[in-house]
């Protein structure tokens, strides 16, 4: 009953989406509010049914449903009620509904805004009714969660052992929040210039763009923290494509949320702001072909499907038409009346010059992770000979490309002071004293090397730079009638926006600095222990205390018991171990991680010898790893500051 309940609703789902798409173009096209608002509400029902069939299809994974053959690939009576939760997004067909219903729900929700209404509303409900509409009919016609299994059978396969983490939990519905937000800005664009109404969409624009922005780190976040967790390597970034389908569009919309926030959104600003938000939802859908269509390999990817050739169809017709609407609409992204520049733009470190630049930076970091996913694609297809773009590479081509960054993030919120600098030294100071103070805290700590040093000395530069930017920030005057301390939080909430950026700004120089430690200074070395014995590798005292194995209802795990001194204190007890599961074959390594400011010790089992007498190791130390977290977090918390909603503020100022 479930298979053919699901497959009716989504087919009525995609039916209705496509009636509510004609009703809104009508309604643009012809400047008629009844069709316009016929679409809107067709719009709201269509993110109810896409809402009811991924609650179906929950419903079916909670009850063991195995007469739906999603739920016989991807869950098990066994699997905890959490991981059947989860399972909604572990394959193909699952996902791409959440997908589809997480798309449909932005589309109604944005519908219903006032950004919804008007002509530049109506035009963006109208493309993304198109978008929506796509995303309906790839559940429908290609990857429907809900064919029946024929015969049923009485357990399914059960959740791939590397999904069963609390970060997978939350990974993909972050990515696919963030993926699906950034749709909206390009509407909003692409809609103001077909309106004729070129500054209708940046303020509305901004929120959208600034809360995608927030999903895509978010799942960044949890994605590197899952690889470093599951996978057994020691790393958390490693350029696979899969990974890098999620930073592209973060990067670009990262370059969108700036040009957005620009003070004169006239000219240059303006033609960045509407570019960034049509290559960000373009290359969104590109890294969902990457994922799903089986053309790349990763252990992260989909297997090979046919909804390949459909998502390179749309995104092929997306391009083409974005591209039409800005080239004959190009004489809206001008000046009005063909102003000239503002002079101080002509200087290097001016407001405009820094924000051009920035911009720059972020689309050529995304052009160079563009070329190195798709690198042993094209050569493999051009030339019949993979040529593979490893770490090595991207490390190569991106690294000055992430100096320049880091550097611009410190001179960007000082910009107005800078242009004259020559006249107030005082401005240089704190770059000099972050530049400094860094790099030799640093080599104090056994962090040496021309690259990590000049490295360190741009993080401490721009973080100097950063926190006198915060410090001038904060309002040093105070009412008659309250405290300079209350004064002074006062004014920072009214300017929650610029506070907001800073801590992001912290956030992102904390990441640089565990790249710098974890990439230049990072250990990998093997281990071998007798039980009992102790050894010592980089200053740590290991002791192998035991070695076990259990069987559980699925898996049969492997468990040693280290324990881990300093200076003859016991510092922990880690219990790194390897799970094997019959059914499927698979093993899946579970390190154990030893987190301190300083350094993580990562403990990985790679084998042992018959009765457990003896287990190898590979011991890792990868020191700041500790940043990386922090950093993040830290981001995560400027980015929701910068976007909480404004209240209202008896004073004044912004909120």
């Amino acid at each position: 009953m479930i298979p053919l309940i699901g497959l009716a609703l989504t087919a009525l789902t995609a039916v209705v989406s496509l009636g509510a798409t004609g009703a809104a173009w009508l309604g643009a096209a012809r400047h008629d509010d009844r069709w316009a608002a016929r679409g809107r509400r067709s719009a709201a029902i269509v993110a109810v049914g896409m809402a009811l069939a991924s609650l179906l299809l929950v419903a079916a994974l909670l009850g063991d449903r195995f007469e739906v053959r999603y739920v016989a690939a991807h869950s098990a009576r066994t699997l905890p009620l959490y991981l059947k939760v989860s399972a909604l997004w572990a394959g193909q067909e699952g996902s791409l509904l959440l997908w589809a219903a997480l798309q449909a729900t932005m589309a109604a929700w944005l519908a219903a805004r006032p950004e919804g209404t008007g002509r530049t509303g109506a035009w963006a409900v109208a493309l993304l009714g198109i978008v929506t509409t796509v995303f309906a009919a790839l559940v429908f016609l290609v990857a429907n969660p809900f064919i029946p299994s024929s015969p049923p059978p009485a357990d399914g396969v059960g959740l791939s052992p590397l999904l069963r983490h609390p970060a997978m939990v939350l990974h993909p519905p972050a990515l696919y929040l963030g993926y699906v937000g950034l749709a909206a800005p390009a509407a909003l664009a692409l809609g103001a210039l077909i309106a004729g109404e070129p500054d209708a969409f940046a303020r509305a624009a901004r929120p959208w763009a600034l809360g995608s922005w927030l999903f895509l780190g978010l799942g960044l976040l949890l994605g590197a923290r899952w690889a470093y967790d599951v996978l057994g390597w020691g790393g958390y970034w490693g350029w696979d494509p899969v990974e890098n389908a999620g930073l592209m569009p973060w990067l670009t919309a990262t370059g969108l949320v700036h040009a957005l926030a620009a003070p004169d959104r006239r000219g240059g600003a303006r033609a960045w702001a509407v570019a960034l938000a049509v290559v960000s939802f373009l290359l969104v859908i590109l890294g969902t072909y990457i994922t799903r269509s089986g053309a790349i390999v990763s252990v992260h990817a989909f297997a090979q499907s046919a909804i390949g050739p459909p998502l390179l169809l749309f995104l092929a017709t997306a391009s083409v038409g974005a591209l039409a609407v800005i080239v004959t609409r190009r004489g809206l992204l001008a000046a009005p009346g063909g102003a000239p520049a503002d002079r101080d733009a002509e200087n290097l470190l001016s407001r405009e010059s820094l924000l051009s630049l920035t911009l720059v930076v972020c689309v050529t970091l995304a052009a160079s992770v563009l070329v190195g996913t798709l690198l042993p694609t094209i050569t493999g297809t051009l030339a019949g000979r993979r040529l593979e773009a490893g770490p090595t590479w991207f490390d190569r081509v991106t690294g000055p490309q992430w100096a320049g960054l880091v550097l611009l993030m410190g001179l960007c919120p000082l910009a107005g002071r800078l242009v004259g600098a020559a006249r107030r030294p005082g401005v240089a100071w704190p770059a000099l004293a972050g530049g400094l103070l860094l790099p030799a805290a640093a080599a104090a700590a056994g962090l040496g090397g021309s690259v990590t040093l000049a490295a360190l000395f741009l993080i401490g530069a721009s973080g100097g730079l950063t926190v006198a930017a915060l410090g001038a920030a904060v309002p040093t005057g105070a009412g008659r009638t309250e405290s300079r301390a209350s004064g002074r939080w006062r004014g920072l909430i009214r300017r929650r926006r610029r506070l907001g950026g800073y801590l992001v700004h912290v956030g992102v120089l904390l990441i640089a600095l565990g790249v710098v430690g974890t990439r230049q200074h990072a250990d990998d070395l093997p281990l071998t222990l007798q039980r009992g014995e102790t050894a010592v590798v980089r200053g740590y005292e290991f002791t192998l205390e035991d070695l076990g194995q259990r069987r559980d209802a699925d898996r049969e795990a492997t468990q040693a018991s280290v324990a881990v001194s300093e200076d003859g204190a016991l510092r922990a007890r880690l219990s790194p171990g390897l799970d094997r599961y019959p059914r499927t074959g698979e093993v899946v390594a579970i390190p154990a991680v030893r987190s301190t400011l300083r350094e993580d010790l990562y403990l990985v089992l790679a084998g042992w010898s018959a009765g457990g007498a003896a287990a190898s190791f590979r011991v890792i130390v990868n020191p700041l790893a500790s940043m990386l977290w922090i950093g993040g977090l830290l981001l995560l918390l400027g980015g929701t500051v910068a976007l909480w909603p404004a209240g209202v503020d008896p004073h004044g100022g912004e909120r």
